[in-house]
């Protein structure tokens, strides 16, 4: 009787913690699927960008020659189509009588950026000063407005490669009894570019 007892107590514990075990395991939750949606660009996302161009004056008909550029850019996205930046250009047009006008202005803007697929269009507006020599004669600070537009193609997350159309406007105004009179540059770039994106 004493076994029927202790087998009974037994088997009534080990009954009781095995359904306890059952209890205690928690209901699995349901699975959360998260939907990711890619973009090239987002928030905080940054590039470099270097280029080269040539330079054709606009206003000066036969004054000055076409000339050459290569420029160097940083931009940071505030989110995936907006960012803030600045460039800094070095530049030279020859002139008649060959000497050489060369500016080198720094520029701060916007780009706005659309894209589709891996192309992408910035359209960048931006102004800033340059410092400008010619005939042993310099100009500074000189004002600079800064527009282009253009397409990349984003041929790795990290590199992207397009042209860009650029205008730009390096104004001169002389206030003093100097015997120089106010007057304008304005420039056309077509320029091959590089951007690595970080």
């Amino acid at each position: 009787m004493k076994r029927f007892i202790f087998a009974f107590c037994f088997f009534s514990v080990l009954t009781f913690s095995v359904s306890a075990q059952e209890n205690s395991t928690p209901e699995e939750e349901p699975e959360i699927q998260e939907t990711y949606k890619y973009e090239m660009n987002g928030k905080g996302d940054q590039f470099i960008k270097i280029a080269i161009m040539p330079s054709f004056p606009l206003n000066f008909g036969d004054q000055m020659k076409i000339g050459g550029a290569a420029q160097l850019g940083y931009f940071r996205f505030l989110n995936s189509w907006l960012a803030l930046g600045g460039e800094l250009m070095a530049g030279y047009n020859l002139t008649k009588g060959s000497n050489i006008f060369t500016y080198v202005p720094i520029t701060f803007g916007v780009l706005f950026q659309p894209s589709v697929w891996k192309f992408e269009f910035p359209i960048t507006l931006s102004t800033g000063f340059a410092f400008e020599t010619c005939q042993n004669k310099k100009y500074f600070p000189g004002l600079v407005f800064k527009a282009d537009a253009g397409a990349f193609f984003r041929i790795a997350e990290t590199w992207s490669f397009g042209l860009t159309g650029q205008f730009v406007m390096l104004p001169q105004w002389y206030t003093s009894t100097e015997n120089a009179k106010s007057d304008q540059a304005l420039y056309m770039q077509v320029s091959a570019s590089a951007r690595y994106h970080f």
